[in-house]
């Protein structure tokens, strides 16, 4: 019985691990083209202005970004997702010129990769667009020559004339006194031919190129204000920095090893603090809040930080540092 529910145990652990996936959407907004890899996994062959990953099986994947361009140094981000949806982020500069990974909405799985649209049962995907041609009338003018006095009129007409819709009628008179009556009958043809090349009305085009769904904003539950980086880093791993942190002595190891987590992660407001109170001296906590000020989530909520100062002048030197970005 133990044995059975074991295996039972490791069945639904497996099954929930499978069912928990997320997609990524990246893309560039000034045509920038770049190889997306997300832990360790490249997703395209090529460089690209948009790329998608699907598949996504970890909480706190590792998003690399390296561009076509050699010049331009490569992102290398962890994000937190929650599971089953689909994350849209933007590759974009920031105010200081540098390359910054921005979200900008998440929906459900699937939304970046469309099916086909399946065509009615009465559509022909290959068959060729006909062209229809009418060519306007031909006129073909006929002579008719009356007898005069038991001789025939020597005179002749034949005219052709390319003039749809006339009609003529031409009395001739001839040297002999008689008169002969030319009658000119309009005959309008009208040629029908079928084109191999597509002619296409542009009003009757359809587009089938999938569209996505202009994004939602994605934001922090009970926040609404502007996000200063990426997803920041989840609750479970921001306790392990944290441990991390406590165990070492030194008020300048704790700063090295904070500023290195710093470097590849983003932080709420809230993290922040919570790494501030480690230190024990304000010039320490004063430099750590300036480093992590561009590298924090909420950033509308960066007043909050100043709780964790002793002194007021320390809170003047931030929000100093802060207005000269």
């Amino acid at each position: 019985m133990q044995r059975l529910s074991s295996s039972i145990l490791i069945t639904l652990l497996a099954c929930s691990a499978i069912a928990q996936t997320n997609d990524l959407v990246v893309y560039s907004d000034d045509g920038t083209k770049f190889t997306l890899l997300v832990d360790g996994d490249q997703k395209n062959a090529a460089p690209d202005t948009r790329v998608v990953a699907t598949g996504i099986r970890t909480a706190t994947p590792r998003v690399i970004i390296r561009f076509e361009d050699a010049g331009i140094t490569q992102l290398n981000k962890a994000m937190y997702f929650e599971p089953n949806l689909e994350y849209t982020v933007v590759l974009t500069t920031n105010k200081k010129g540098e390359r910054v990974l921005r979200p900008t909405g998440q929906a459900p799985l699937g939304t970046a990769v469309i099916a086909t649209p399946t065509p009615p049962a009465n559509f022909q995907e290959d068959a060729p667009v006909g062209v229809t041609t009418t060519i306007p009338g031909q006129t073909t003018t006929t002579t008719t020559v009356q007898e005069v006095d038991g001789m025939i009129d020597p005179i002749g007409v034949h005219m052709d004339v390319v003039v749809p819709g006339i009609s003529m009628n031409v009395n001739i008179h001839d040297d002999l006194g008689g008169s002969t009556t030319t009658t000119t009958t309009t005959t309008t043809t009208t040629h029908s031919s079928t084109s191999n090349h597509p002619h296409h009305d542009p009003a009757l085009i359809i587009d089938r190129r999938p569209v996505d769904p202009e994004p939602e904003v994605y934001h922090m539950p009970g926040y609404t204000g502007n996000i200063g980086c990426a997803w920041p880093m989840s609750g479970a791993e921001f306790d392990d920095v944290k441990k991390s942190l406590e165990s070492k002595g030194f008020e300048e190891t704790k700063m090295t090893m904070a500023k290195q987590v710093g470097s590849n992660r983003c932080f709420t407001v809230d993290q922040v603090k919570g790494i501030m109170g480690l230190f024990s001296f304000e010039d320490s906590k004063l430099d750590f809040a300036k480093y992590a000020y561009e590298r924090t989530y909420d950033i509308d909520s960066y007043y909050k930080v100043n709780d964790a100062f002793s002194f007021e002048s320390s809170i003047d030197d931030l929000n100093n540092y802060i207005m000269a970005r």
